[in-house]
């Protein structure tokens, strides 16, 4: 993304965000400080450790647009950790609505039905919005845990990443049936927090978090919601901080890098092992990228960016960047927010993919 750019908006715009093609929507306000980010002791935020939480609490409003149950009025969906908001925006980049009530959202999905699932870590819940944003979110409990990933199979069954328990306990991974029944609950003692997760087209979930140390560790849960274990992955290239995973139509497994600012893509694994990447994406301009979501065409790919502009800015502007895949190189279209938004998860609707 170009800096000028991101000056200009941050020093001169009184909006909340705004396309760089022009669009933009919602109202900045004074910073202030935010709720914790925390649970226990430990962070529960997914953001890389050395990138400052900047919490704005800007002013939030619930509301759902007429615009928003159009077609493509609910293409693209971000959650803003900093602010306890999820905004959704329609294909040409206007929000057309906001969800409110969250303590720490971060991830989030959809199912093939266009139900909305976001991880409501402080609360220790994952609230689930019907297609059409129609009426209020059910709630499924994820007691004792701080939930910051979610996925969902193809028969609606949810995997839950749990980056750490509430009482400051080791990461896992809860499975939940489609009607929100907790199945079981994985851990692996390689895994001190486990952060993202997604399952492929047969069902297998895979993951990836930290060890004791802080180490990047990735993982398999073969056969899913019916698998006993979390098996290790290794890979061929060193990742310095774990981010969004992402499996394409062809079987692409992407990982993001927040320290190297890149994504590694593998092929499925082999004996325990991603091997080296088939493809490396380098994200150019980005500071801290977190999560990711493929285009409907794959030539393309989302990225949620909380700390954007690189290392070199003295000002960072967060951001939800779309850039080339697997090329990268830089942005090609951008969604900024006020100074202090933490954008995090990020995804698209089903018709939008």
């Amino acid at each position: 993304m170009p800096i000028p750019s991101r000056l200009t908006y941050l020093f001169n715009a009184s909006v909340a965000l705004a396309f760089l093609a022009g669009c933009s929507g919602g109202a900045a306000g004074a910073l202030a400080p935010n709720s914790a980010q925390s649970i226990g002791a430990q962070s529960t935020s997914v953001l890389r450790p050395d990138v400052p939480q900047l919490h704005a609490n800007h002013p939030v409003a619930a509301f759902v647009s007429k615009a928003a149950k159009a077609k493509g009025g609910e293409s693209l969906v971000v959650s803003d950790a900093s602010n306890n908001v999820v905004d959704i925006y329609n294909s040409a980049g206007v929000e057309t609505a906001q969800l409110t009530g969250f303590s720490q959202p971060q991830g989030l999905t959809f199912d093939k039905a266009g139900n909305l699932y976001v991880t409501d870590t402080n609360n220790s819940r994952i609230q689930v919005y019907a297609a059409g944003l129609t009426g209020s979110p059910t709630t499924i409990s994820d007691s004792g845990e701080a939930p910051v990933g979610v996925a969902v199979d193809s028969k609606g069954n949810l995997a839950v990443a749990n980056i750490i328990t509430t009482s400051d306990g080791p990461g896992s991974v809860s499975f939940f049936n489609s009607g929100g029944t907790l199945l079981t609950t994985l851990s692996n003692a390689n895994f001190s927090k486990v952060i993202f997760d997604t399952f492929d087209r047969k069902g297998n979930l895979y993951i990836d978090g930290t060890n004791a140390s802080g180490d990047f560790v990735a993982g398999e849960i073969v056969g899913g919601v019916n698998g006993k274990t979390i098996a290790l992955l290794t890979t061929g290239n060193t990742i310095g901080y774990p981010g969004g995973i992402a499996i394409s139509k062809m079987g692409d497994i992407a990982i993001v890098d927040q320290e190297n600012r890149a994504i590694s893509s593998y092929n499925a694994p082999v004996k325990g092992s991603l091997g080296m990447p088939i493809a490396t994406t380098p994200l150019t301009g980005a500071g801290d990228p977190i999560n990711i979501v493929f285009t409907k065409t794959e030539k393309g790919i989302w990225v949620s960016d909380p700390a954007g502009g690189g290392p070199a800015d003295k000002v960072l502007v967060p951001s939800v960047d779309k850039d080339l895949y697997p090329a990268g190189g830089g942005s090609t279209r951008d969604i900024l927010f006020s100074h202090g938004s933490q954008p995090t998860g990020v995804g698209l609707s089903p018709a939008a993919q």
